[in-house]
């Protein structure tokens, strides 16, 4: 792919500005504060839009890339890709999508659009997405300046790129940072207090009060077949009391009816025996003689009479009294039940309140076994995960580690003349290089600058190996800290016939001018003034 025109109507401080490059290097030359870094910004922007989010910044790189004078904010930047197919792409920055053109015709409905970030042109041309190209096809002065005591990191930027594809994702940090949110987030047998540790014991507690209060609600069902007996026992003694009680009143009026007829009875003796003793007063006179054994008789029949009544009335004081015993007992009877009545509604109380609780411990219990469920599919989540990035990584190993090393190898013995030859990368120790003895070292044992050159050529290896398209490759003051034979080395490696990447080198310093002109390379020099 080969860009071949950029038009800025305003851009930051670049207006109405055209740029031509061409196949093979182009250099960007310009002062500080000439508009270099804003240039390589608008060909970011043109392809990939210009985001209005800070990104934890100060400013958006919408704000600090819109024009210092209220000016057309838009360009336009033509390309052509390997198979030779020329298209244009005009962007308004502050609009979402571009207008893509291919033969004067507008075809930007050819390609997939995303709500959030517009249409992705680009990405389904070349296989890159806009992080992909700020990670390889852009290169600046930051990426590979390296003081010694970010050598580690830069080490470990190499690492990174041999095993994972991308230098800033690490295979054992990545899997590392998996098993830590994995036993953050769930916990496994062994951990405390993590959250599947205390689903897991609310569970167990739930269950336990949820069958405790089962129990109760059975002893509920108990309590209410006794209450049923009991009323109906009650009801029972109530009627044979009442019935015992009726028996009494009878009773009572028939010794009320003995009392009145022993009084007649002793009334009617009286009178006999005043009889009796006027006959015998008579007798004695001898004026009724024969009278008297009438008096005899009726005197016999009062005594028997009144012996018969007394015997009764001593048989109903007798059943009375039988039955207000029997009417005790009931009463008794009765006070037990309606005491043992009162305790079954107070338990019976206790229960329908425990009963209200066990509706809320169910859906508590409910909610937990939930809470379970979900983070048994985070868990599978997390193994689905460390698999994949474990097969994924195995996969980047077996198909880009060789050539990664290989690309190492080239380089490094290029550049410290054939001194080191032999790279590899190592799960453990990282970088390793043979040295003359035929032990292997850690590659930070080198000096910085060899180490910034292999992290420069992993980075144009992987750009190889990740696009459809051979990008073009934009270099921002990448070279201010090589040498002039690292330089030199450099740019033979650019030259070599098995790249065919368009060359940017955006540069405030005519080295790598004097480098192209000492090798006979051709290039096209573009000057930028303040």
């Amino acid at each position: 792919m080969k860009i071949d025109k950029i038009k800025i109507n305003g851009f930051g401080k670049i207006k109405n500005k055209e740029i031509e490059l061409k196949d093979g290097i182009n250099i960007i030359y310009g002062e500080n504060e000439t508009g270099k870094s804003s240039l390589m910004k608008c060909i970011q922007a043109l392809f990939y839009g210009l985001s209005k989010n800070k990104n934890g910044k100060n400013r958006s790189d919408f704000d600090q890339y819109k024009p210092w004078e209220d000016s057309d904010f838009s360009g336009k930047i033509e390309y052509t890709l390997d198979n030779g197919e020329e298209y244009e792409v005009f962007r308004e920055f502050k609009k979402k999508n571009p207008i893509i053109y291919q033969n004067n015709e507008d075809i930007s409905s050819k390609f997939k659009m995303d709500k959030t970030k517009g249409i992705h042109f680009l990405e389904e041309q070349t296989g890159i997405d806009e992080n992909l190209f700020c990670n390889t096809a852009i290169i600046s002065q930051q990426e590979v300046k390296l003081e010694k005591a970010d050598t580690n990191a830069i080490v470990q930027k190499i690492s990174n790129l041999v095993s994972t594809g991308d230098d800033t994702i690490s295979f054992k940090k990545s899997m590392d940072m998996l098993n830590k949110w994995q036993n953050e987030k769930i916990g496994t047998d062994r951990t405390k207090e993590k959250p599947i540790n205390i689903a897991n014991e609310n569970i167990k507690r739930l269950t336990n009060e949820r069958d405790n209060l089962k129990n109760s609600k059975e002893n509920l069902i108990s309590y209410a077949t006794q209450k049923e007996h009991i009323t109906l026992e009650l009801q029972e003694l109530q009627e044979k009391k009442e019935t015992l009680k009726q028996e009494k009143q009878v009773s009572n009026n028939n010794e009320i009816k003995n009392v009145e007829i022993n009084l007649k009875i002793k009334i009617s003796i009286l009178l006999e025996i005043l009889f009796f003793a006027i006959m015998v007063v008579l007798f004695a006179l001898k004026k009724f003689g024969i009278a008297i054994i009438p008096a005899i008789f009726g005197l016999v029949t009062i005594f028997t009479t009144l012996k018969m009544r007394q015997q009764k009335a001593k048989n109903s004081n007798l059943d009375t009294s039988k039955i207000e015993k029997e009417i005790e007992k009931i009463d008794a009877k009765i006070n037990d039940l309606k005491l043992k009545n009162t305790l079954i509604d107070a338990e019976k109380a206790k229960i329908d309140e425990s009963l209200e609780k066990l509706i809320k411990i169910e859906e508590e219990l409910e909610e937990q076994k939930h809470i379970k469920e979900e983070l048994i599919c985070l868990e599978t989540s997390y193994l689905i995960a460390k698999k994949a990035l474990s097969k994924a990584y195995e996969k980047i190993k077996s198909n880009l580690s060789p050539r990664f090393e290989q690309k190492l190898c080239e380089i490094t013995s290029n550049i410290t003349d054939g001194k080191y030859e032999n790279v590899t990368v190592n799960d453990e120790n990282g970088l390793l290089v043979e040295v003359e003895n035929g032990a292997y070292m850690p590659v930070d044992r080198l000096s910085v600058g060899t180490i910034d050159e292999m992290y420069l050529a992993l980075r144009l290896s992987i750009l190889s190996e990740i696009s459809k398209e051979k990008m073009p490759i934009l270099f921002d003051e990448t070279f201010a800290y090589f040498d002039n034979q690292r330089l030199k080395n450099i740019i033979c490696h650019l030259q070599d016939e098995n790249y065919d990447n368009q060359i940017v080198i955006f540069t405030c310093s005519n080295r790598e001018e004097q480098v192209l002109n000492q090798l006979k390379i051709e290039y096209n020099l573009i000057s930028l003034e303040k």
